[in-house]
């Protein structure tokens, strides 16, 4: 039986979104991960530090649409429940872990850099991918930014657009 990992890169406004998508001539400058039970749901590193993205709430009627893309990986269903325990390690320990800085400074100029318990977006996610053996990375995944991970040979995109569209093509199931 095959499950499924989702990856989504997606840019929401500010300057550091748009200064990032233009340094690295991409449209995406934040990537999450989920997990098939739930597509309302991901996870990543933000500023704050990590986060459990409620996809939801940022498909208001008072905001711009926010462009996205939205990747699939299959995955056996050992690779996935070791995904899972993983993810939910990450929320356990929330509290002590914070965004790295520095980590995305230095992957932008090809320097790699592992600070405990520090994370930028796509490289936890990247991360996330290679600790679990879900995907085989090319490179250190302190030097996985969103352009990077789109290129990753397993994935499938499955949906583009924005965030509205994409929670209603891909609707969590009840009850969750």
């Amino acid at each position: 039986m095959t499950r499924k990992i989702y990856i989504l890169l997606t840019r929401f406004p500010g300057l550091d979104a748009k200064a990032l998508s233009c340094y690295t001539r991409f449209p995406y400058s934040h990537a999450s991960v989920g997990l098939e039970e739930d597509t309302n749901t991901f996870y990543s590193f933000v500023v704050k530090g990590f986060i459990v993205e409620d996809i939801a709430r940022y498909c208001k009627a008072d905001r711009p649409p926010f462009p996205c893309a939205l990747y699939e990986l299959e995955v056996t269903q050992a690779v996935y429940d070791r995904v899972k325990d993983l993810l939910q390690n990450f929320v356990k320990h929330r509290s002590t872990l914070r965004y790295s800085y520095w980590g995305l400074l230095l992957s932008l100029i090809h320097i790699p850099s592992r600070w405990k318990g520090r994370y930028f977006c796509s490289q936890f996610v990247a991360e996330v991918l290679q600790r679990c053996k879900a995907t085989r990375l090319k490179k250190s995944s302190t030097l996985y930014l969103p352009k990077d991970l789109h290129r990753l040979t397993d994935l499938k995109l499955v949906f583009q657009g924005d965030l509205l569209n994409m929670t209603q093509t891909y609707p969590s199931p009840a009850g969750t």
